[in-house]
């Protein structure tokens, strides 16, 4: 009779436990989680890229002017396609007034050597830190607070955080207005120098002025019309160019680090130096702007380049430095199931930079601590139990594990 009843009464119970949890909407019932695989969370470097395509073209164009009352060419001494290099003979004009041309010659010469001056004071100056914190203060972006510090330490620790930030970003500008104006010097002096060999050679000639190249490049073009310019030099220094579709627009900013890599070239590195706020053409309702990007490169590798290249660029959006990471699918809704204390629960996080296959971490969860590998449907703050793994059992003293309580209640819950 009682093993008539057996199997009765166990569908009985069987039902009546399934009732129970169906109708448990407050979840007094508890559960256990059934967990196949854990991983643990690891600190890495996690960068958020926009790829764009991209070439290489010249930085500048360079114009060379000759007026039509200073004189007439006389010899041109380069053809179209000659490399050039700053200070190299272009060509030679016959001076139509002696006199007018020594006073314009002489009059650049003293404006110039004053222009050098000034510019040295100014890179002289730029050096002080205190001069250059009044200098940049409007320029620097203040970081906004996310959240309003909870006792005085945070407080502090916020303080300290926004002082570093601040001197971060002043020294940066400061760097980069000392290499502007290097650069702004370099240039004047090589004008300068232009200017007194052609003094020299026309009081050595008494009619001729021998105009040189400012700056090193290719030959474009040679117009000998007389229309201007004379000759139009194209810079060899290369700068990445391309264009963005709006959203890329509306994502890229300033200064922002790219990546590029020439197809059995070398890799770049530069920095977004020019951002179009007008579209260069708009399709249909689809508009584009144009980027440009500085970048650097050795010697060697320098001489594997040549405009009209064309490369894929990595703009960096965001980047997120030895951050605890998770994969992305591993994130819904903003949280992440994690384990604690023997049980599972989910934890609120923010994301900072995150690609397809990492997503870093800001707040909620640190390095070291175990998530499941699936995040999926779980029970919150319900224990947990994982499939037995004998390969990780000490089997030297697998007679004190068998005794204990923990490993009883182990066995039971699997």
């Amino acid at each position: 009779m009682i093993k008539k009843l057996i199997l009765p009464l166990g569908i009985v119970l069987v039902l009546v436990n399934i009732a129970i949890l169906y109708l448990d909407d407050d979840g007094r019932v508890g559960r256990t989680n059934v967990i196949q695989k854990w991983e643990q969370v690891t600190a890495q470097d996690v960068k958020e890229t926009l790829t764009v395509p991209g070439v290489l073209t010249s930085a500048n164009e360079v114009p060379v002017y000759l007026e039509a009352d200073a004189g007439t060419v006389s010899e041109m001494l380069v053809e179209p396609g000659d490399t050039v290099e700053e200070g190299e003979d272009l060509f030679t004009y016959q001076v139509a007034d002696y006199a007018e041309t020594y006073r314009e010659l002489t009059a650049s010469i003293t404006s110039l050597d004053e222009q050098v001056a000034a510019v040295e004071q100014a890179i002289s100056e730029a050096g002080e830190s205190d001069v250059a914190a009044s200098a940049f203060s409007e320029d620097v972006i203040v970081p906004e607070t996310i959240e309003e510090p909870e006792n005085e330490e945070d407080a502090v620790t916020a303080s300290e955080a926004l002082q570093q930030a601040t001197e971060e970003q002043t020294a940066q500008l400061q760097e980069q207005y000392l290499i502007s104006l290097e650069k702004e010097l370099a240039d004047r002096n090589a004008e300068l120098t232009a200017a007194e060999d052609q003094l020299a050679g026309l009081e050595e000639t008494g009619e001729y002025v021998t105009v040189t190249s400012p700056s090193s490049g290719t030959v474009k073009s040679i117009d000998g019309s007389g229309n201007k310019p004379i000759i139009t030099i194209q810079g060899s220094e290369l700068v990445i160019t391309g264009e963005l579709t709006e959203a890329e627009r509306k994502q890229v900013q300033h200064a922002m680090t790219i990546e590029a890599k020439l197809e059995d070239g070398p890799a770049l590195e530069g920095e977004i130096t020019e951002l179009a706020e007008q579209p260069a053409a708009t399709v249909e309702k689809e508009s584009t702007y144009k980027y440009e990007a500085s970048y650097f490169a050795e010697d060697e590798q320098a001489d594997k380049l040549l405009a009209g290249y064309h490369l894929d660029a990595d703009i960096i959006l965001a980047y997120a430095s030895q951050a605890p990471a998770v994969k992305p699918e591993q994130i819904k809704d903003n949280q992440v199931w994690k384990m604690a204390n023997g049980q599972l629960f989910t934890t609120k996080v923010e994301v900072g930079a995150q690609n397809d296959k990492q997503a870093a971490i800001t707040t909620g969860l640190e390095a070291g601590e175990f998530i499941p590998v699936n995040q999926g449907d779980h029970y919150q703050n319900e224990p947990f139990v994982t499939p037995w793994k004998p390969q990780k059992v000490n089997w030297s003293t697998w007679s004190d594990s068998f005794t204990s309580y923990e490993f009883l209640l182990g066995l039971l819950d699997h």
